[in-house]
């Protein structure tokens, strides 16, 4: 190989437009007969995009892309899905909106954590913990969740509306955010459910 071949290479190599520093985020897809997920976990740089806030890692965020099959309509139910953490064994759903921002939201103030005989930790407002063998869990709750008040709208109120997720009755393809209150979860131990009329369909995320 020539010099003059190598100083092309080298020079293409670091005038590549940035695909070496693509972000890769991590991904999922469901479906059944009646509907198609594709799912993607949102990490704080984004949000900060979206936002101009990471709500302090706070939240484990999905983007969900939902698509009626087979003409069938679909109705889209918040209460239908459902985070899990293969690490914790916590499980929760989504907030909506005014829950996030707003003078609805909630502020959480974190205590001492609520302790098993196993040494098994958690208790963040509104989170289930899975239940295991070793021990019931002391379910002492030393969180205190007070509603904030506020005499101005939080700004992103609006912007939370606009994209997360609601419920409707869909004919074509949508898509919104779902936060779900898990603080700092790792994507490859999440699994997102959705119950659909034809039964639970289930995704993790590589």
């Amino acid at each position: 190989m020539s010099r003059i071949t190598v100083l092309v290479m080298t020079a293409l190599l670091f005038c590549a437009p940035g695909q070496s520093k693509e972000k890769h985020l991590p991904t999922g897809e469901m479906s059944n007969e009646g509907v198609h997920v594709a799912a993607t976990v949102i990490d704080s740089d984004q949000l900060k995009e979206i936002f101009g806030s990471d709500f302090a890692n706070l939240y484990s965020v999905i983007e969900v892309t939902i698509a009626p099959r087979n003409g069938k309509p679909v109705e889209i139910r918040l209460d239908d899905f459902l985070l899990r953490s293969g690490q914790t064994g916590e499980h929760t759903g989504p907030l909506m909106a005014a829950q996030i921002g707003g003078q609805g939201a909630l502020v959480v103030k974190r205590g001492d954590p609520p302790r098993s005989k196993t040494g098994f930790g958690g208790g963040f407002g509104g989170i289930m913990m899975g239940g295991g063998a070793m021990g019931a869990p002391d379910t002492t709750d030393r969180s205190k969740v007070e509603m904030k008040e506020s005499a101005e709208k939080d700004p992103l109120l609006a912007m939370l509306k606009r994209k997360i997720l609601t419920g409707k009755t869909i004919t074509e393809p949508v898509t919104g955010l779902l936060f779900f209150p898990l603080e700092k979860a790792k994507p490859k131990h999440l699994a997102l459910v959705y119950t659909t009329p034809s039964g639970k369909i289930r995704t993790e995320f590589k």
